[in-house]
């Protein structure tokens, strides 16, 4: 009879430990990849851990750290708050001092991400006094720097930039000149956001006279850039140009909201045609990461404004306005998928905790029944069984979850094509567009209402605003185009057949097939399978 139970206890031991130990082979895994610098292929494997919390204490609290320091470093959400909070209790029982203090950094992180800016003041707050005592003065920097982005959220601009100077200091102390300089930068900023220009002014000289000697292109295009802005506000356009230019020489690559900058300079000038140019400058340098596309329909509709095209200047803010609608109901999207996880967590979480104390009852019960006799030992491995049954029926309600979210990501993914069709449709809209595809369609209204020089401006103008590289694209890649040729190409972009084109244009079939033909030899596609409207219409 002993050595049944005994049998029986170990067996369940094993089973009770698999999951623990496939885990923290997980968790291994992941220590040796960011000791390679794969930071992705570690926060990749943490993340696929689909229930973290059945981990010890000690386990957890080191999931929960590694997981957080790679969230940072990424730009990833943060774990959950009651997961840090988890992990703190255990760390300011049993951590190192630098383990507290970098828990409580991540804790006050994962407070702020839940807009939850008291507690994280707090949690910054303890972690500095614990960095001072432990002379770790680039992490004091660090958390001043946190808590100024505290205040700054709160338009308490007083205090952020006392902070902000705290931190310079304590990055100054641990020999880190880049966030020092950094520091007078951002000191500089809420200058100008109180709109106290010549402070900003000093605090930025101050910042790019540093920078100098640093040899970064990206810190000094920073730097003159903030000084351009400034300037321009102050209204000493001169130099504002001169500060502005310089940044863009530092760092072409990334100038395109420096060329921004330059278009609202020259609006304000007057020169509205270095304020185009500057326009097409910021569309060309755009990057993946910073599209622009709402602050360039905005300068457009400035331009458009200051110029007298009302009627194009309201097409582009009516595109604006819809962009930024678009971009805030992503938001609210994105906003309300991440409150769902959290309710989806905290009900996890609740449930854990009643299944956690149920155990406890369940293992006591089986000590005093083992005890009794062999059968209440058989009935408690069938109680085993169902908890089993119930922890695999709430992983697969989070398998559920999960694709479910999933979905939802392809249909934000889906409201992009919907942006491309309301542009489309303002396209299709158009007095001009109207007005062609009439004449396409009667060789009377061809010749009694022809084609004028501003319309076909109009329509360029328009295929610019629908499909923003359009013209730039075919022009690049088929050189040498005649107006007459752009013109046609416009028109195979909206869609005209060759009857519709021969009626329009007032000339036989065959000068149609010969103008397609002329622009395909120019391309060099003559001699390929493709057709010239599927090569207009993939640019």
């Amino acid at each position: 009879m002993k050595n049944v139970i005994l049998l029986f206890i170990l067996f369940c031991l094993f089973f009770s430990c698999k999951s623990n130990n496939e885990i923290n082979l997980k968790i291994k895994e992941a220590e040796e990849l960011i000791r390679t610098e794969q930071p992705d292929s570690a926060f990749a494997l943490l993340d696929g851990i689909t229930n973290p919390d059945i981990l010890n204490d000690k386990t957890f609290a080191r999931f929960c750290l590694i997981h957080a320091g790679l969230s940072e470093q990424l730009g990833e959400d943060m774990p959950f708050v009651p997961q840090m909070e988890r992990a703190n209790d255990y760390y300011e029982k049993h951590g190192s001092l630098e383990e507290k203090m970098n828990c409580l950094m991540y804790l006050g992180m994962s407070y702020e991400e839940e807009t939850d800016f008291d507690w994280a003041m707090k949690s910054y707050l303890k972690a500095v006094e614990m960095a001072k005592k432990a002379n770790n003065y680039l992490l004091v920097g660090k958390l001043y720097k946190k808590i100024a982005g505290l205040h700054d959220y709160e338009d308490n601009y007083d205090e952020a930039q006392r902070y902000h100077l705290l931190s310079g200091e304590y990055y100054l102390k641990g020999g880190d000149s880049l966030d020092y300089i950094y520091s007078i930068r951002d000191i500089g900023w809420l200058y100008t956001l109180k709109e106290e220009y010549g402070e900003a002014s000093e605090s930025y000289q101050k910042a790019y006279q540093l920078a100098l000697n640093m040899n970064d292109s990206l810190l000094l295009s920073s730097m003159t850039n903030r000084l351009g802005i400034n300037y321009k506000e102050l209204g000493d356009y001169s130099l504002a140009e001169k500060y502005l230019y310089q940044s863009i020489a530092y760092d072409e690559a990334g100038s395109a909201p420096t060329y921004l900058a330059l278009a609202d300079l020259y609006t304000r000038k007057k020169e509205y045609g270095k304020v185009r140019e500057y326009i097409e400058m910021a569309s060309m340098y755009r990057t993946p990461g910073h599209k622009l596309t709402g602050a360039l329909l905005f300068r457009l509709y400035i331009l458009e404004k200051e110029q007298g095209n009302y009627s194009l200047s309201l097409d582009y803010y009516e595109q604006y306005v819809n962009y930024a609608d678009s971009i805030a109901d992503l938001q609210a999207r994105a906003d309300v998928l991440k409150v769902e996880r959290r309710y989806e967590y905290a009900e996890l979480l609740n449930n854990n905790n009643e299944l956690e104390n149920r155990n406890q009852w369940i293992i006591i019960a089986c000590v005093l029944l083992l005890l009794v006799s062999l059968f209440l030992l058989v009935l408690y491995k069938y109680r085993i069984t169902l908890k089993n049954e119930y922890i695999l029926n709430q992983q697969k309600r989070i398998s559920e979850a999960n694709k479910a979210l999933q979905e939802k990501e392809f249909a934000v993914k889906g409201l992009k094509g919907d942006i491309l069709n309301i542009r489309e449709n303002i396209l299709r809209s158009s007095a001009v567009y109207k007005k062609i595809i009439k004449n396409s369609q009667s060789i009377e209204e061809a010749k009694k209402y022809p084609l004028t020089d501003q319309d076909w401006l109009t329509l360029k103008e328009i295929l610019k605003t629908t499909y923003f590289l359009f013209i730039d694209n075919l022009q690049s890649q088929i050189p040498n185009l005649t107006e007459d040729e752009i013109r046609f190409c416009c028109l195979l972009k909206i869609g005209l057949n060759s009857q519709q084109l021969s009626i329009l244009l007032n000339i036989q079939s065959a000068s149609v097939s010969h103008k397609r033909y002329r622009i395909m030899k120019k391309g060099q596609l003559e001699n390929t399978d493709i057709t010239l409207e599927k090569f207009v219409f993939g640019l």
